[in-house]
C-alpha cells in the first residue's frame, strides 16, 4: 500500500504566472478545489513567524531585496505576491485554509537555528489530524527531525547537479540516505533512470518525482512513481 493516498500534488499550489503566485492562499484554493495534494516551501522570519515562501529572499516575488530570515513579519504582511492582491501566508493560515481535507507536503527550506521553526511548526501540527509529509534538502534538519520527533514521516529531497560527476551522486544520496534514513525521497524527474532510483525501488522507498511540467514527462514516470509534483499542466 502507498505511503499517500493522493498521487497528484499541486506544485506550490495550483499556481498560474501572477495571476495566481506560487505559494499563495489563492494557489492552495484552487488545489482544494480540484482534491489534489499540495506541495508547498516554509521559512522563518526574524520574530520566528513561520511562512510559506520558496526563495531566500523576496527580490523575484516582491521586488524587495530583503531577506526572509532578516525581517519581521509586520514587514511581510504589507507586501503583495507579484502585482496581485495575495499576501505571504503565515504556515498557520494554510492549515486554517486547508483544513484536514486534502495532503500537505511540507518542504523545510534551508534556514540557521535549526530546531527553532521545527518546534514552532510541530507545535501547530500537533492537533492537526489531516494527512501532512514533511521533507527538504537539508540533512541537518531532517537529521534534527529524525532525532527528536521519530513519529514525523520524513522525506529526503534529492536534486540532480550537473556539476557533480554522474559516479558521485549516488555517493552523495547514499550519505544522506544512511544519515536520515527517510520514509520517503521526493527525486528530480532526471533521476529517474539512475541507480538511486534503483535503488530505492529495491530498498521499498515511496518515491515523489518532481517537477513534472508536460504531458510527456507525465507520460514516462507515471506508473514508476507513487507521487508527481507538477505544475503548469491538467492532471
Amino acid at each position: 500500500m502507498s505511503l499517500f493516498t493522493n498521487k497528484y500534488i499541486a506544485h506550490r499550489g495550483l499556481h498560474n504566472g501572477e495571476l495566481i503566485p506560487e505559494n499563495s492562499l489563492l494557489a492552495f484554493k484552487k488545489a482544494i478545489e480540484k482534491n489534489h495534494a499540495i506541495e508547498f516551501d516554509i521559512t522563518i522570519t526574524k520574530d520566528n513567524q513561520v511562512v510559506v515562501f520558496h526563495d531566500e529572499d523576496l527580490v523575484r516575488l516582491c521586488n524587495k531585496k530583503e531577506k526572509i530570515e532578516e525581517v519581521e513579519y509586520g514587514f511581510l504582511k504589507k507586501l503583495k505576491l507579484y502585482n496581485s492582491d495575495e499576501n505571504i501566508p503565515l504556515f498557520k493560515e494554510v492549515l486554517e485554509l486547508v483544513d484536514e481535507k486534502i495532503a500537505l507536503i511540507i518542504e523545510i527550506k534551508k534556514h540557521q537555528n535549526i530546531g527553532v521553526l521545527e518546534n514552532i511548526v510541530l507545535d501547530l501540527l500537533e492537533n492537526y489530524e489531516g494527512e501532512y509529509f514533511i521533507c527538504s534538502f537539508e540533512k541537518d534538519i531532517l537529521f534534527w527531525l529524525k532525532e527528536n520527533r521519530t513519529n514525523i514521516k520524513r522525506g529526503l529531497i534529492y536534486s540532480y547537479n550537473s556539476k557533480v560527476f554522474k559516479k558521485y551522486h549516488k555517493v552523495l544520496f547514499l550519505y544522506k540516505y544512511y544519515k536520515i534514513k527517510p520514509d520517503f525521497v521526493s527525486l528530480d524527474y532526471r533521476l529517474l533512470n539512475s541507480s538511486i532510483y534503483k535503488f530505492c525501488k529495491k530498498n521499498s522507498l515511496p518515491i515523489f518525482c518532481w517537477t513534472i511540467n508536460s504531458k510527456e514527462k507525465y507520460e514516462n514516470i507515471e506508473k514508476k512513481v507513487d507521487g508527481i509534483i507538477f505544475e503548469n499542466i491538467t492532471l
